[in-house]
């Protein structure tokens, strides 16, 4: 597994903008050429994820003081449910090991068209090392459920992180259950 830093030259930038558009939601959507941009404005690291020389997804990781959050995670669909996944998290919960790492991930609802999906996506961070926080999110009109491995959650600057990202209209409000 090897990661390589995305660019306006990227050599697969075809592949990873489709990949972005079927892997997420109109309304999690973010254009590839939309996070180069972010990424000139914050601390942020976009990766094209790579098994030798193929080309198996993308992630994008919001860097904030000591904690990372793990913002966009896309495996291509033939490459789905063969470790890549969890290969990905392992490797960069060394990359970033003195950092407390975050996710977030469409909340678990049972009137959700995707509840399985939402279920098994759940259960893989538990798997490989997330832990619940108690703390929920909405943005975009889409209720998150937020983990984080490796250190009581700062829930604080986790807060500060989000509210710190300069997209529009991205105004997150937080609950707990």
């Amino acid at each position: 597994m090897e990661l390589r830093k995305v660019t306006s030259d990227f050599p697969d930038m075809d592949r990873l903008n489709k990949l972005a558009q079927d892997a997420f939601p109109p309304e999690e959507y973010l254009a590839p050429i939309k996070i180069l941009e972010l990424s000139r404005k914050t601390e942020l690291d976009f990766w094209g994820l790579y098994d030798n020389d193929t080309f198996i997804g993308f992630c994008v990781i919001v860097r904030h003081r000591t904690m990372v959050y793990l913002f966009f995670l896309a495996i291509t669909p033939e490459n789905r449910s063969k470790g890549y996944g969890s290969s990905i998290l392992s490797l960069l919960s060394e990359i970033y090991k003195s950092c407390q790492f975050t996710v977030d991930f469409e909340m678990v609802d049972n009137s959700a068209f995707n509840y399985n999906q939402r279920i098994r996506r759940k259960e893989f961070y538990l798997r490989n090392g997330f832990k619940e926080t108690g703390l929920f999110l909405t943005y975009f009109g889409v209720s998150y459920e937020v983990l984080c491995m490796n250190r009581d959650f700062d829930i604080q600057m986790f807060k500060e992180m989000l509210r710190s990202l300069p997209i529009d209209g991205f105004n997150p409000s937080f609950f707990t259950k």
